[in-house]
């Protein structure tokens, strides 16, 4: 028996997410051994900021697996092998010594807002859009980067390099500046076809490709023996740690979206609807993005700020009572909301609309409507903005019969239900588990020799008719609403 298919042996997934950093050990068959998390503080200010300090999410992120090393060892385990997996459009200045010159902008901070909508207007934006998939929207690197040379050009000239936050971790552990294409994918910096970084993109960031990370091939890998934790981690011989890939591209992977002829519909902190291809394709009037894992791997899909967010928001900020989502989210299947809508916007919106300025509404609160109310229909206002995104994505998947569902929200079965009787294919469940965190596992356990399956999907809850048409009739005047609020 080899050292990576020992029973004592495991691979770790490690996912740098925008609100919490997990790490996750999985046997060579798949199943769950240890898991632990910590939560990342995001700082947002009303000009549109939303960022995070670089060193406390590295610090973090070492924390959390050295407190997943020690549970390993507690049960007698050995790391075979580590992937990574992170969140996306991060971006953060570093100086001559690679110390940070500001917080990293993450996904959500929207103050490159007027940078994209100018590049997007002009003859460029497209151009640059079809040959890097990623979308024109603040989110992208290369507006962060245009804005921050405009707004910061102090901060912009002292930087010797510009990363993303899984590539300021990854140098933490290993001593090396690399990027895997996923997440290069996303900085609206490279080329998906020719896999490299694109000059124009660069010319209109005013970088130059010796202040970015090389890009390696997604299995790259170092001895964990090297590591700066290695001390820490009860490891087998010859564990590797892989560079793996971003969130979403290794949570399609691990769904087996590819091999099931499957969209992917997750909800996390954001939400998106993704589908595999063999080849890069962009679509102008959607604005997909399109990531590459490699090449001849491809994942298509539309990102929305509709996601977890807003039930967080609504139920933390708005209500009031931190710590009481779940309770709220069973109390909301309760109840009937009647004529209220939820237009979930608090956070922007990007797929279909790419407009940062996008607010959110509550349409038809009644002195009768408490928080149950007002939490179920922002979960509708989710799901329904779901289905949109479901109908547009299966126009540009190749023979996509179906839709998986994943993500806590699913949890809950009213939600389950009204998710099978919104969307307009057969519905599946996702295996509970983080797709992003075992995508990694499942790239770091090729590179040592150990295959872990897909994650396992269920058929989900059978539609009812009367609950169909309800949504249907719910999910028309929600439309309109819609269209109101964006005129």
């Amino acid at each position: 028996m080899t050292a990576v298919n020992r029973r004592d042996t495991c691979i770790v997934g490690l996912d740098l997410g925008t609100t919490s950093i997990k790490a996750v050990a999985y046997t060579p068959a798949g199943e769950l051994l240890a898991s632990r998390s910590a939560v990342v503080k995001t700082e947002t200010g009303a000009d549109g900021r939303a960022v995070q300090n670089p060193d406390d999410v590295a610090d973090a992120a070492m924390a959390v697996l050295g407190h997943l090393a020690a549970e390993i060892a507690q049960k007698e385990g050995r790391i075979a092998a580590l992937g990574m997996s992170a969140a996306m459009h991060s971006l953060v200045a570093l100086d001559p010594r690679d110390e940070p010159l500001m917080p990293a902008m993450t996904w959500m901070d929207a103050r490159p807002a007027e940078v994209a909508q100018a590049l997007w207007a002009s003859p460029d934006g497209p151009r640059l859009y079809a040959r890097t998939g990623t979308p024109i929207h603040a989110m992208a690197p290369v507006c962060k980067l245009a804005w921050l040379r405009r707004e910061r050009p102090d901060v912009f000239a002292r930087a010797r390099r510009f990363v993303s936050l899984k590539e300021y971790v990854w140098h933490r552990l290993f001593g090396e500046w690399v990027c895997d294409p996923a997440i290069a994918s996303a900085t609206g910096l490279f080329d998906v076809q020719r896999l490299d970084w694109d000059p124009d993109a660069l010319e209109f960031a005013g970088v130059h490709a010796d202040q970015l990370s090389r890009v390696v091939p997604s299995d790259w890998s170092q001895p964990l023996a090297s590591c700066r934790l290695a001390p820490r981690l009860p490891l087998a011989e010859g564990a590797q740690a892989v560079v793996g890939g971003s969130d979403g591209v290794l949570a399609t992977l691990a769904a087996g979206a590819k091999e099931r002829e499957m969209l992917v519909a997750t909800v996390g902190t954001s939400l998106a609807v993704r589908a595999a291809s063999r080849r890069p394709v962009t679509n102008a009037s959607l604005r997909t993005f399109c990531y590459a894992l490699g090449e001849g791997e491809y994942v298509l899909g539309a990102p929305s700020n509709a996601g977890g967010i807003v039930i967080d928001w609504l139920v933390q900020t708005l209500l009031g009572h931190p710590g009481e989502i779940e309770q709220l989210l069973a109390a909301a299947g309760d109840v009937q909301v009647d004529d209220l809508f939820a237009l979930p916007y608090v956070a922007g919106e990007r797929a279909p609309f790419w407009d940062e300025g996008m607010s959110a509404a509550w349409v038809g609160l009644r002195l009768h409507h408490g928080p149950p109310h007002m939490v179920r229909a922002a979960v509708e206002g989710v799901l329904f903005h779901t289905r949109w995104l479901v109908e547009e994505m299966l126009g540009l998947a190749e023979g996509a019969r179906g839709v998986m569902l994943a993500g806590r929200l699913f949890e809950q079965p009213w939600i389950a239900e009204s998710a099978a009787a919104l969307l307009p294919v057969p519905v599946w469940m996702q295996a509970d588990a983080d797709g992003a965190a075992y995508g990694a596992a499942m790239m770091a356990g090729r590179r040592v020799g150990v295959d872990l399956p897909m994650l396992a999907v269920m058929p989900g809850p059978q539609a009812q008719a009367v609950a169909r048409a309800d949504l249907e009739r719910r999910y028309a005047t929600w439309r309109e609403l819609v269209e109101k609020l964006r005129a």
